[in-house]
């Protein structure tokens, strides 16, 4: 389907070696695509040129689904173009449809390392020589040049996090051009930062449960009281307190509890329990 360096086919025969044994090397994108799909070619050019600037940090493969009717049942393909991302032998990511060239670089650079002489591998550099402050000025910098690189934010906002300068993170996030606030990685850390920054100013639990038994429909402890119980990893009364704030009110903090149950769904994955429990309890709310 190519000639570039870095670009391949993909069929039954070299799939094992060729993406599961590459990609404990290297991240491995594999684009299932058909000839006679439009939107396939648009990915396609998209992830060449990509090939191309990256220069071998990742490897594409291209499976034909009309030729290789065994990797598309293999690789439970139901729709073209699919991409799946592979690292260390396993998918990270699937995409469906086509995308643009600046969400696929986006995607591609949440699995791969800096390369060197990055601002990024400087900020990591000067970090590591115990100097974080250099390393936020750094990401800083670079930052305000451009406000579209979400690898940019997203190491800002780790090393906040390393600091444990939970309030930063929230300010951080708030200042971000639009774009980058619906990211949801980013917005995951921001929502996470407010929970542990609650549970570091919140008083003791059982003084909090004094105060609910007193006021149950309080907005600040219930959240505190959710804060708490998240750090301790007791999900299920964390979601009751959250659960009960959203429904008092849900534009309260600017939705933070809606938002906190959201991102806790997420790191509990839809298949579980608790998930199905509260997504369900949350819709009876919204009815």
């Amino acid at each position: 389907m190519s000639r570039l360096k870095h670009v391949f086919d993909g069929t039954t025969e070299n799939f094992q070696q060729l993406v599961l044994e590459n990609s404990s090397k290297v991240l491995v994108l594999v684009n299932f695509w058909a000839p006679k799909a439009d939107p396939c070619f648009k990915l396609w050019r998209a992830l060449e040129g990509l090939s191309e600037e990256y220069q071998g940090r990742f490897l594409l493969v291209n499976v034909n689904t009309e030729s290789q009717p065994g990797l598309v049942r293999e690789s439970g393909i139901t729709s073209v173009p699919t991409l799946k991302l592979f690292s260390k032998g396993a998918v990270v990511e699937s995409i469906h449809g086509a995308q643009s060239e600046q969400s696929l670089r986006n995607v591609i650079d949440k699995y791969l390392p800096p390369p060197p002489g990055s601002t990024i591998t400087a900020a990591l550099q000067a970090y590591q020589a115990g100097d974080p402050d250099e390393a936020l000025r750094l990401l800083a910098a670079a930052s305000r040049n451009n406000p579209r690189d979400m690898n940019l934010h997203t190491m800002t906002i780790k090393l906040l996090f390393r600091e444990h300068r939970f309030e930063d993170v929230t300010r951080y996030f708030s200042s971000l051009p639009e774009e980058a606030r619906r990211n949801a990685d980013l917005k995951h850390l921001s929502i996470h930062a407010g929970i542990l920054q609650l549970a570091e100013q919140a008083p003791p639990a059982e003084e909090l449960d004094q105060q609910l038994r007193v006021h149950p429909d309080d907005q600040e402890t219930l959240l505190s009281r959710a804060s708490l119980a998240l750090v301790q990893d007791d999900h299920e009364y964390a979601l009751e307190c959250l659960l009960h704030a959203f429904q008092q009110d849900r534009n309260h903090r600017d939705g933070f509890a809606q938002q906190a149950m959201l991102s806790l769904f997420s790191l509990l994955g839809s298949g579980h329990e608790l998930t199905r429990t509260f997504q369900q309890r949350m819709r009876d709310t919204l009815h």
